[in-house]
């Protein structure tokens, strides 16, 4: 059902209003009545109408004074505005239209006249109003699709950092058993292919954005992902002198693989990358009720200005090249597979929980 159109009639005289109100019963739209500007402006600030027909002289306030203010507002900016007018004088016509309204009605009132003007400009309202809703959609579509594409680009940096420091080690190091090459290779052909998996599922974020991502759980062994993003990150950890400790070695959740590599990366990097040198990130790892539980704690403190929006979009403080997407698109993920996420900090530590369904056999 089409939403009808708001038109406030604002004029001294009753009669005016019943005449007008008389000829706008047959057109498609609600209308509203004031008998003065001051009165107006206070109608106006409880319910923003989309044309109102406004005469130019009231006592107190008159309509030019009125139009001056709702044209100075960003909030009234943009209503439509037609005078009201018993005086014919071009002068005074064009001051009303330098103020921003869009046409004259003239007293004595010809309804067929008042009908077929504001018929046309009623159409012209809901064009405009259709247009900046098409145009809106679409800038919403283009801000999604850059979202998309930096959380590809952030979730690229785990398996990136694998290749770039396993071949950098390959060519620096001559001592390399072929044991160990074969170890380095392997691993590097494996983020190949979780970077091939984050660019052709690129398009699984937007349908988690809007909400028709087909999400297909299974049984994943937590420990082991969580163990081979550590092993990806491996140079991160190891540039920073870090210590990762996870209790509970055997642990399942119902989720899917590749989403909760990318899930875990992401947060384990940022764990790794506000934690202090040398210093311990814990993972910790148990079942409650039909959940399952993962924790991970690191030294650092998130920023206060950020705390209450930590997971929402563009949420980033004080992180140099921080877009505010890692964090959102973790929330992304796990919500997607029917879990939670949460943030608990303080002065000296941080702690995000991951709860997701418990598998059951």
């Amino acid at each position: 059902m089409t939403e009808k159109l708001l038109i406030l009639i604002v004029d001294d005289n009753p009669d005016n209003i019943r005449i007008l109100g008389t000829a706008l019963k047959s057109l498609e739209c609600d209308l509203s009545f004031a008998l003065s500007g001051e009165s107006a402006l206070n109608m106006i600030e409880e319910e923003i109408p989309n044309l109102i027909l406004l005469d130019v002289m009231m006592p107190n306030m008159t309509g030019f004074q009125v139009c001056e203010k709702l044209k100075s507002d960003s909030k009234t900016k943009d209503i439509e505005i037609i005078f009201i007018t018993a005086a014919i004088n071009l002068e005074e016509e064009l001051k009303g239209l330098a103020l921003g309204a869009i046409d004259y009605i003239h007293k004595p009132i010809s309804i067929p006249i008042v009908q077929a003007k504001i018929s046309l400009h009623l159409e012209r309202i809901k064009n405009k109003k259709a247009l900046y809703l098409k145009n809106e959609a679409l800038a919403n579509v283009n801000r999604l699709q850059n979202d998309i594409e930096r959380m590809t680009q952030h979730d690229l940096k785990t398996p990136l950092n694998v290749i770039m420091g396993y071949s950098e080690l390959m060519i620096e190091n001559d001592d390399i058993s072929e044991d160990e090459k074969l170890l380095f290779l392997k691993s590097i052909y494996d983020a190949g292919n979780k970077i091939l998996y984050i660019v052709t599922n690129s398009l699984d974020l937007y349908k988690m954005e809007v909400g028709t991502y087909e999400y297909r759980p299974e049984s994943i062994a937590l420990n082991d992902l969580i163990e081979d993003v550590i092993k990806d990150l491996k140079t991160l950890v190891t540039s920073k002198e870090l210590r990762i400790d996870i209790e509970n070695k055997n642990f399942e959740a119902a989720a899917e693989k590749n989403l909760s590599y990318s899930l875990f990366a992401n947060l384990l990097r940022n764990a790794i990358e506000a934690s202090s040198i040398k210093s311990v990130i814990q993972i910790k790892m148990h079942h409650e009720n039909e959940q399952s539980v993962i924790s991970i704690s690191n030294s650092g403190s998130v920023p206060e200005a950020i705390r209450a929006t930590f997971f929402e979009k563009y949420a980033t403080s004080g992180k140099k090249n921080g877009n505010g997407l890692g964090t959102y698109s973790a929330k992304l993920m796990t919500e997607t597979q029917h879990g939670t996420i949460h943030m608990e900090t303080n002065d000296h530590q941080t702690c995000i929980t991951v709860k997701l369904p418990r598998y059951v056999a």
